[in-house]
């Protein structure tokens, strides 16, 4: 594949060279991701080595991609918004996702209190690389602690969906976020990463 512009180059493929030039931010964190889960694309159903690593590349690349899809200035409406409309779950599973981002980015742990969503509440999950299980199963909600547990793979192809439908939207001629998205990825785009 030819780079020929902003486009092209913020969704370059993972599996393409890397460019003497250096490359958008996405697509090294794209290829890193593959070297700990393999394909992007592919469910191997083969527990990957780093799945733990891969979660927080997975949660921390669809946070920078809410970025680019919402027009919210808040990261947690970002996100959540960018999670509900792309991968189609309720609000309240999106508002979860978002609390294990914040689990695993910022605590390197498996719970938080939320400061936001459910102010006060102890958001608790379990991370599964059991192949087919539902990207998000909740499994208790009592007091002021609510549980889910967390498909990988489920997980791994909601970042794919997200990364697809940006794409989708870049190259339409009329869809409502078309400008935003556009704008967006130009701004992106740019900051490279030289690496081999």
């Amino acid at each position: 594949m030819i780079i020929t512009g902003p486009i092209e180059a913020f969704f370059k493929a993972p599996s393409e060279p890397p460019s003497n030039d250096g490359d958008c931010l996405l697509f090294h964190l794209r290829r890193d991701l593959e070297a700990l889960y393999g394909t992007e694309g592919l469910n191997t159903a083969v527990s990957p080595s780093h799945v733990l690593l891969a979660t927080m590349g997975v949660l921390a690349g669809i946070d920078y991609l809410s970025q680019v899809y919402s027009l919210e200035s808040s990261g947690r409406k970002r996100f959540a918004e960018a999670v509900e409309d792309i991968v189609a779950v309720n609000t309240d599973d999106a508002e979860a996702l978002y609390q294990l981002r914040c689990a695993l980015i910022h605590q390197i742990g498996l719970s938080t209190i939320s400061d936001s969503y459910r102010k006060g509440y102890r958001f608790s999950f379990e991370l599964t690389d059991v192949s087919l299980e539902p990207l998000i199963a909740k499994l208790s909600d009592s007091g002021a602690e609510v549980s889910y547990r967390i498909g990988f793979w489920a997980l791994k192809a909601a970042f794919r969906r997200i990364i697809d439908h940006l794409l989708g939207i870049c190259l339409s001629t009329n869809h409502p976020r078309l400008a935003h998205v556009i704008n967006e990825v130009g701004q992106r785009h740019g900051e490279k990463l030289l690496k081999k």
